[in-house]
């Protein structure tokens, strides 16, 4: 590539309506950090994986995308981020589906543990310990 080449290109996605001098630009590329922080998740144990956020992650994916090309200008970056987002929060939801209903749960169950998640039971005693405290 000759330098007037690389120097038009370069131009050219400086200066573009998505280029990185925009809000365009620089939302979709840090948000990018979601979608690493949800495939390390891989490695935590399914039981330690919050439904809730993987399904509100799932939700604000396909919305985003969506927006991505209605909007002007279309934006691709932001489209591919939320496109990835989706897939490793919709990966956790079914890690979490996979898990529960291998423990025996019928799919109602399953389905209010993904959005409610785990019910803690507190016990009198553990009011009174952390009061005392």
């Amino acid at each position: 590539m000759s330098s007037a080449t690389f120097n038009n290109v370069f131009r050219r996605i400086w200066n573009s309506p998505t280029g990185p001098r925009t809000v365009h630009f620089w939302a979709p590329t840090l948000k990018w950090g979601l979608v690493f922080a949800g495939a390390s998740d891989m490695k935590r144990p399914v039981e330690r994986v919050s439904g809730a956020q993987s399904l509100s992650l799932l939700a604000t994916a396909v919305i985003w995308t969506r927006w991505s090309f209605v909007i002007k200008p279309k934006n691709m970056l932001l489209a591919s981020v939320n496109f990835f987002l989706g897939i490793t929060a919709g990966w956790q939801i079914g890690r979490i589906v996979k898990y529960r209903l291998s423990c025996g749960d019928s799919p109602g169950q399953v389905v209010k543990y993904v959005v409610n998640g785990e019910k803690k039971v507190v016990r009198e005693s553990d009011l009174k310990a952390v009061a005392a405290a």
